[in-house]
């Protein structure tokens, strides 16, 4: 009987401890979710996960970061009517991602800040690279320069092909931009100062339509559960 109890109990830890395993094994549902590859920045694409390691490469190869957490998320160029006119679909999630008045809308995300990158191998002044915090897939990469705009306009025309070119409204700034898989690539010349200042947008579309869901699952699961307070007080 003694024997019996004892062979029941190392079963039952056993079988407990092969359930935690399982548990502790079982990927969220959010990184099962795998979208259409589209461009790449050092390597990083729509599926890219921000983890430590990455930061810890971007470090290798930009220098020092700032990070930013709940802060806002804004997709417009500097030029907000050109931006709308020629690029409704991303005006349209920039809408929706902030208030119409002006009012500050925070969304759960990181921003990696690289300000004049200590690397000289790179031609950048200034990087932002924006990740959900819910799936930690990139979001929107910003990236400026103001040097070597032509060979970086050469590098993205050989990998990603002719792109269409849109001129701005003020006659002198031209932006060339790709979609493929619904994401875009917008590449800009700027003049300033008697120069250029060359701007790069990555907006990876699927992953910030897909933050837009999150984000208003919330807000109705939160509306619900106030209805469901309201009721139940009377």
């Amino acid at each position: 009987m003694f024997s019996a109890i004892i062979f029941f109990i190392l079963f039952s830890m056993i079988l407990i401890s092969g359930c935690n395993d399982n548990t502790s094994q079982k990927k969220p549902e959010i990184a099962k979710i795998v979208f259409p590859e589209s461009f790449t920045f050092f390597d990083l694409g729509s599926n890219a996960v921000l983890s430590e390691v990455v930061i810890n490469r971007l470090s290798k190869q930009l220098g020092s970061y700032a990070v930013e957490k709940m802060t806002t998320l804004d997709l417009s160029l500097r030029d907000k009517l050109f931006f709308n006119n020629n690029f409704p679909g991303l005006y349209e999630l920039n809408r929706k991602l902030n208030d119409e008045t002006g009012a500050r809308v925070e969304h759960n995300i990181t921003n990696l800040i690289f300000r004049y990158p200590e690397n000289q191998n790179t031609p950048f002044d200034n990087v932002k690279l924006i990740f959900s915090n819910h799936t930690n897939k990139p979001l929107l990469f910003s990236v400026t320069s103001r040097k070597k705009g032509g060979d970086i306009l050469n590098v993205l025309k050989e990998k990603y092909g002719e792109p269409l070119m849109v001129k701005w409204n003020d006659g002198k700034s031209t932006s060339w931009a790709w979609e493929k898989n619904s994401d875009f690539l917008i590449f800009s010349a700027i003049p300033e100062g008697g120069n250029f200042e060359y701007g790069i947008m990555i907006y990876f579309v699927n992953n910030i339509k897909y933050l837009l869901e999150i984000e208003q699952n919330a807000v109705e699961k939160k509306e619900a559960e106030r209805k469901k307070a309201g009721q139940t007080a009377f």
